[in-house]
């Protein structure tokens, strides 16, 4: 938990950090330019980041704003060369896959192509590196959001939970 302490009061010390932290954290409903992803690789990046974490009954990666975050944290990344050419990297692998232009139903299949190292250690696909960076990133803005943390995770702070509402597999409802 330092270290999301730490990342937190390091983006809020960067120049805009605190209006954007403000926004993002409250999830507020506004439009939103990005400010390091082209516009095509950002609507891929929001549209892939949706597939992840979809909204159900649970709000998802949209409502959490998640490609926002993304796209707040790579631009702030300036003097971390790699950080941005690794996303940049990322998202042309994603493009290479045909996900930029492909239906809805087929972008999903696309998703789980590209997991399939994750779940069969022989298994390989190109843009799997693209996967594992957008995957871990959302996940990492997800659960830190007010939608994630306090929506789904139902957190209340320093309690101890005696069931975890966001998990829906038996073995994991009780403690």
């Amino acid at each position: 938990m330092e270290e999301l302490v730490s990342r937190r009061a390091m983006v809020a010390a960067l120049p805009g950090g605190t209006l954007f932290l403000a926004s993002w954290l409250n999830a507020a409903e506004q439009s939103y330019t990005p400010k390091f992803f082209a516009p095509d690789d950002f609507a891929a990046l929001q549209e892939f980041s949706e597939l992840l974490i979809p909204s159900d009954e649970f709000p998802g990666a949209r409502e959490a704003r998640c490609a926002e975050y993304i796209d707040f944290v790579v631009n702030a990344s300036a003097d971390e060369p790699n950080v941005q050419s690794n996303w940049r990297k990322a998202m042309e692998a994603v493009k290479q896959t045909g996900f930029y232009t492909a239906t809805p139903e087929r972008r999903l299949d696309l998703v789980s192509e590209m997991s399939q190292p994750e779940l069969s250690p022989d298994a390989q696909h190109p843009a799997y590196f693209a996967y594992r960076l957008i995957k871990r990133q959302t996940a990492f803005a997800f659960y830190t959001s007010k939608p994630g943390l306090i929506q789904t995770l139902d957190y209340k702070g320093n309690s101890y939970n005696m069931s975890f509402p966001a998990c829906n597999h038996p073995e994991h409802q009780k403690v």
